[in-house]
């Protein structure tokens, strides 16, 4: 599964401002919602599923994200990318004791729980070239990230 082929258009959010995750969460459901992705149910199982698996990682010094929710709140599959003015603190994925500074997210509504790995294994990969990384930080338009996401 590419990434590039997953993520789409309408959901790429570059330089937003979000005072907490839930706030984050909100948007993106209301987003996917709009365009027939997701159910209502969609932001509060985000939320819930943070909660319990957090999902940030740090590469670099740069937080990524990688939210999702089970796939009982989607009609259709998507990722979302959104890269932020302000980090806004998650959970480490590997320490949930341990806060991390996000300044990209990558959500993913994923219907099969086997993509959900194979997905996550692939941004992973991704966010693991720094040049990469550093670019989807400083993107200022849709057609860097995709840029990012074509050319590996």
């Amino acid at each position: 599964m590419e990434i590039s082929d997953m993520l789409n258009k309408k959901l790429i959010f570059l330089n937003e401002n979000f005072d907490n995750t839930s706030e984050l969460f909100d948007f993106v459901g209301s987003k996917t919602k709009e365009l027939g992705l997701s159910r209502d149910n969609y932001a509060a199982n985000l939320k819930k599923r943070e909660a319990d698996f957090p999902t940030a990682l740090e590469f670099n010094d740069i937080g990524v994200a990688i939210p999702h929710a089970d796939s009982e709140s989607l009609n259709k599959e998507f990722i979302s990318l959104i890269t932020l003015n302000k980090p806004l603190t998650f959970r480490a994925m590997e320490n949930s004791d341990k806060e991390v500074k996000v300044k990209i997210v990558f959500v993913l509504g994923l219907l099969k729980a086997n993509d959900q790995l194979e997905t996550l294994q692939a941004i992973v990969k991704l966010l693991q070239k720094e040049s990469a990384l550093e670019r989807l930080n400083h993107a200022s338009n849709i057609k860097e990230i995709t840029s990012v996401l074509n050319e590996l």
